[in-house]
């Protein structure tokens, strides 16, 4: 378990150079895309020439006696949920460069690009359960604890294997209005359930996912003969090269299956491989998500 100054200390770096990242990049096309555009209802009142007759109320105004108008304000603040995959897979590669350290990179870049723009920011770390879960809020203190809480989670041994399916219902239970839900994950999850859950999440909430993925976890070593599985805890035993491929080329084949999956249940797919920068990546999807609106709405 990693020390509470060390701790403090790698928050604070990473809140630096996070936030460095937000300012002068990507908080401008988070922003962009997802700035506040939904309406909230905010009063009745009598109406007047101006007023657009869609919005009489026709209740209020039969009771008066007099036409009534419902009235709306701009719904500026959001509520952002980011969902890391915490199970035993997420611990693949080298120190400082497992699939973790990414995940947890892209996260809080996407957390202070939320905080930047005032939005309700809240944390799930999950693997076949939920670890932790904080309520969407915002302020300093929910701010601090949310990268903290992503920091030491970096730290960690991750066990266990993925449930996407059970986070999302668990998050869907808590989550009251509609909201962004960002799943930071390999997408190494054999539930059956995955598909449906992804599908009931996007038709109330906007649910992208962010696959971060390291080929290197199918490209195995000729001289190798056991494989330790982390989200099973267990090993693999190859006889030959053959079997190696095979499994390698399985395995590869399960996780574009389960992208196109998203893609096919209303998900949208961000890919952070070691290839490409997270900064460069989340910036490429905000833009093209944006002109995607503004041809939309042409």
């Amino acid at each position: 378990m990693i020390e509470t100054a060390e701790l403090l200390k790698k928050v604070r770096k990473l809140e630096l150079i996070t936030r460095k990242l937000v300012d002068d990049v990507v908080s401008g096309a988070y922003h962009s895309v997802f700035k506040g555009s939904g309406i909230e209802f905010d009063e009745v009142r009598e109406y007047t020439l101006n007023d657009d007759i869609r919005y009489i109320d026709w209740n209020v105004s039969a009771r008066l006696n007099a036409p009534y108008v419902k009235k709306y304000v701009e719904e500026r603040e959001l509520t952002v949920l980011l969902m890391l995959d915490v199970s035993g897979s997420m611990s693949f590669g080298a120190a400082g460069r497992k699939v973790a350290d990414r995940a947890v990179e892209a996260a809080a870049l996407l957390g202070l690009s939320a905080i930047n723009n005032h939005d309700r920011v809240g944390l799930s770390l999950f693997c076949d359960r939920v670890i932790k879960f904080l309520i969407p809020r915002s302020g300093r203190h929910n701010n601090l604890r949310l990268i903290r809480e992503l920091v030491s989670a970096a730290q960690e041994r991750f066990y266990g294997k993925t449930d996407i399916a059970q986070a999302l219902r668990n998050a869907c239970g808590i989550l009251i209005k509609r909201s962004i839900i960002f799943i930071v994950t390999d997408l190494l999850d054999d539930s059956p359930e995955l598909e449906k859950s992804l599908k009931i999440a996007s038709r109330r909430h906007d649910v992208i996912v962010l696959h971060v993925f390291d080929r290197r976890a199918f490209e195995l070593p000729g001289e190798l003969k056991n494989v330790y599985d982390a989200e099973n805890g267990s090993f693999l035993r190859f006889f030959n090269r053959r079997s190696q491929q095979e499994f390698a080329a399985q395995a590869l084949a399960r996780v574009e299956s389960k992208v196109e999956m998203c893609r096919r249940s209303g998900v949208e797919v961000i890919t952070l491989s070691p290839e490409v920068n997270t900064v460069t990546a989340l910036v490429g999807f905000f833009r093209r998500r944006m002109h995607r609106r503004m041809r939309r709405s042409s």
